[in-house]
């Protein structure tokens, strides 16, 4: 299969097709850690309902950007209701168990559990994807994992009954990963980005009552901010994983420590030690790694199986 592939021509396409939808996966991230940076920052002067309906609210805008006006009353139309109501939920079902856990254990070990999401979705991807997944994938996701672990350096309790909480979470964001590819087999991305915002205004706007804050009008624009970066993030992220498996494309997602890291030493003057240092080195080493594997041998011709990743 692989020879025909290098015959026809389209494997430096492929390739091509593969780079970008890494580079938008890092962009993603990115922009994810900066919003959550934002989100740090912001904390004390609105709730956290606040900032998670805001991330809904002012996405919005991103999603009618995405297509004509003509159009934006089809944007949910899917092949696909049911699932892509349910790949939906998913990132609200998270954020609860991250915040139930962040009330029972330390940010640091919170950090390092649901960073384990780039496991599952290897993990998922041939059952869900029928994608099988080569050893040297698994080697740079646990290797990007460690320096996930180097960089939190949970604590001794870390693996307690609470840490099901974090656990959850990151069993649920790889899951939602691994059915924004599957739902991106018959729906484009302005109606995936479309149901996951529509979805998660829908349900959080009800419960805005319940914890309100004023805040200050410096505040709100940066809370605009945040929605209008979450609604970009998720925007690249599912063009990204329509154009590229799923697990060649995770381990690029442990580059938002890296930008956690770097928003804190440019905007909260947060300086990094050794260990987050070197934390972060094996995170690069972990994606370039993959950039190796994935360079030297061609794309086949679908782009559903690469080099790291096999297709039935």
């Amino acid at each position: 299969m692989a020879e025909t592939t290098a015959l026809t021509g389209d494997a430096p396409a492929g390739s091509a097709r593969r780079y970008r939808a890494i580079l938008l996966v890092v962009v993603a991230v990115t922009l994810f850690g900066v919003m959550d940076g934002l989100g740090r920052f912001l904390s004390p002067e609105f709730s956290v309902l606040q900032l998670l309906w805001a991330r809904f609210a002012f996405a919005i805008p991103v999603v009618l950007a995405t297509t004509t006006p003509a159009a934006w009353l089809s944007l949910l139309r899917s092949e696909r209701p049911a699932l892509q109501a349910a790949r939906s939920l998913l990132p609200l079902i998270a954020s609860c168990t991250v915040l139930i856990g962040l009330t029972l254990m330390p940010l640091a070990d919170i950090t390092a559990i649901t960073f384990a999401a780039p496991l599952f979705v290897v993990a998922l991807s041939w059952p869900i994807l029928g994608e099988r997944v080569r050893l040297a994938v698994w080697v740079s996701v646990g290797l990007g994992f460690v320096g996930v672990l180097v960089v939190a350096r949970p604590g001794l309790g870390t693996f307690t009954w609470a840490a099901l909480f974090p656990l959850a979470s990151a069993l649920l964001f790889g899951l939602y990963q691994v059915l924004t590819r599957l739902v991106s087999r018959g729906d484009p991305p302005a109606t995936t980005l479309a149901w996951t915002i529509v979805v998660g205004f829908v349900l959080t706007t009800p419960l805005l009552p319940l914890d309100w804050q004023a805040g200050s009008l410096g505040g709100w624009l940066l809370v605009v901010l945040t929605g209008l970066l979450f609604g970009v993030a998720h925007f690249l992220l599912i063009r990204a994983f329509a154009t590229a498996p799923a697990a060649i494309l995770t381990p690029f997602t442990y580059s938002q420590m890296v930008a956690a890291v770097l928003f804190g030493m440019l905007v909260l003057s947060e300086v990094p030690d050794p260990w987050t240092l070197a934390g972060t080195a094996l995170i690069v080493l972990a994606g370039l790694y993959v950039l190796r594997g994935t360079r030297r041998t061609p794309a086949l011709q679908s782009e559903a199986p690469a080099s790291l990743v096999e297709t039935d």
